[in-house]
């Protein structure tokens, strides 16, 4: 034995309330990762969305006016289960159409 050895304390275990905090501790890492990397794929989506009405409206993402576009989706909000069916129709056909259209 080494004098170093000697001279270390002996290693104390963790009591259970520092296993139970540091369990506690990962378990907020591991849910603070989990948010981030739900947010990021959100906000993936809301930029795909962004540039698949840019493209539908037929300009850049910065010329969008968004206010009408707005409008229109408010507007036909309460349209009939037969029309938001036709409306669904219409918008399937123009992302297949869409090339380059990653999903």
């Amino acid at each position: 034995m080494s004098d170093n050895d000697k001279n270390r304390k002996p290693r104390s275990e963790k009591t259970v309330k520092q296993k139970i905090a540091s369990a506690q501790m990962r378990l907020n890492r591991l849910k603070s990762k989990e948010k981030s990397l739900t947010k990021s794929a959100e906000t993936r989506l809301k930029i795909i969305l962004g540039a698949e009405v840019s493209k539908a409206v037929g300009c850049k993402v910065e010329d969008v006016d968004k206010e009408f576009v707005l409008g229109l989706i408010l507007y036909f909000q309460n349209v009939s289960t037969e029309d938001k069916i036709k409306f669904q129709i219409i918008g399937k056909r123009f992302l297949a159409d869409m090339i380059g259209r990653q999903e």
